[in-house]
């Protein structure tokens, strides 16, 4: 069994994806996903008349770095510490969603991801309706936070 594991901040949906690939001696791939999509999406310093644009796409840019360096030590830790072989994958897409299932695409049988997921403009773009409509595996959500006791 292959495990693919969509990374955002969602520390949860990393402990599901370690703990199923613990018991069921499955193998675990954590996807993080740098979103370039922020150039198309606002515009140009033309129609601004500044640099403000330029300064802002810098400052997505580290902001995609930093998360994604926090996020895969992370998942290596944890898996770690569980004793689950973790490999990591970094790749760049306008769209995070279409990276993230062209990566399902290659044998994974489970994808795992957080709900609501928080990654750049996929929370604006509902990345897991998209991924639900096209995934070619199971794919399972793990809410971000617990749901309330009833």
């Amino acid at each position: 069994m292959k495990i693919l594991l969509a990374l955002d901040d969602s520390a949860r949906a990393m402990d599901e994806a370690v703990r199923l690939a613990s018991e069921r001696g499955a193998g675990l791939t954590a996807l993080f996903v740098l979103d370039t999509g922020w150039s198309v999406y606002i515009g140009s310093d033309f129609l601004l008349g500044s640099t403000a644009r330029s300064k802002f796409l810098e400052y997505t840019r580290d902001a995609e770095f930093a998360q994604e360096h926090a996020a895969l030590e992370l998942v290596r830790q944890r898996a770690q510490a569980a004793g689950v072989a973790c490999e990591v994958k970094t790749v760049t897409g306008g769209h995070i969603a279409d990276e993230i299932i062209k990566e399902a695409a290659q044998g994974y049988d489970l994808l795992v991801m957080s709900r609501p997921f928080r990654r750049g403009l996929e929370v604006v773009r509902d990345a897991p309706a998209a991924i639900l409509k096209a995934a070619p595996c199971d794919v399972l959500f793990v809410r971000d936070q617990p749901a309330p006791q009833a």
